[in-house]
């Protein structure tokens, strides 16, 4: 099995695997797993089919496809073997204790079978599979001098000093905006472990910030990752209507009707 390894000849930081090799490791083991986890995340990303979207709009969707398949999906406990006869038994669960991640599969099938990965790195890699979370976060400090970035999780609650030194240049001295991504904790550091799939650098008021954060809990609106996704780019189930459309009905003052005609 051919695998990208992040930063295996660097010691000092935390091996990494690529979700794009994870979801082709399946496509080779076992297709159906694979097809059958791909029509559920677009069945409830729910892309419009009538509306245009940019390549690169739909890379990204695909993109957050290989992340949610290689750490919010279950497969069966056995993992991969290697072997054709055992892998094409694995099957795709529905119950998040009845099995592992494919992302924790395709890791320690590279430590026990091939030995890609040594001691250190599987369990780099079974810290990131046993915390990582993804969420929208508010950014409350970066910088760029520290390599971190300090966020809020807007939804469920509390701060994260994460060691991101990409995105702490990216929003070097920002006190408010948006990032919607999955963190992990690895050797005691939280870290990005997967490409955002939504950012906004306005609105930067803490006020906006505050505010957003206690509709979602008062609320109590808790989206899984294919939630978030449709939250953002597919349509949402009680209105039918996308992230755009969301904000053009809240703009023309229709969106409380809509609303409350699909709650009737």
């Amino acid at each position: 099995m051919t695998a990208t390894i992040t930063d295996i000849e660097d010691f000092d930081v935390p091996l990494m695997l690529d979700t794009q090799d994870v979801v082709e490791a399946f496509k080779r083991c076992n297709l159906a797993v694979y097809a059958e986890a791909r029509r559920e995340f677009y069945r409830e990303v729910n892309l419009n089919p009538f509306k245009p979207h940019s390549k690169n709009l739909l890379r990204m969707v695909e993109w957050a496809f290989w992340d949610w398949f290689a750490f919010d999906c279950v497969v069966s406990a056995t993992g991969l073997t290697g072997d054709e006869s055992s892998d094409m038994k694995i099957e795709l669960e529905h119950n998040p204790t009845a099995g592992i991640s494919p992302f924790l599969a395709v890791a320690e099938f590279l430590h026990a079978d091939e030995g890609t990965v040594d001691a250190r790195g599987i369990h780099d890699l079974r810290d990131v599979d046993d915390t990582n979370f993804a969420s929208m976060f508010w950014i409350k400090d970066a910088s760029a001098a520290q390599g971190r970035i300090r966020v809020e999780d807007i939804i469920h609650g509390g701060i994260y000093d994460l060691a991101d030194p990409q995105a702490a240049r990216q929003y070097d001295g920002a006190c408010g905006g948006m990032i919607v991504n999955r963190i992990a904790r690895v050797r005691g550091v939280w870290k990005s472990c997967a490409i955002p799939i939504y950012e906004a650098r306005r609105p930067d008021d803490p006020e906006v910030g505050a505010t957003i954060a206690q509709g979602f809990r008062e609320s109590g609106y808790r989206p899984d990752f294919p939630g978030l996704v449709r939250f953002f780019y597919g349509r949402a189930k009680d209105t039918g209507l996308d992230w755009e459309g969301m904000v053009a009905a809240r703009d023309a003052g229709t969106l409380d009707r809509l609303i409350q005609q699909a709650c009737d």
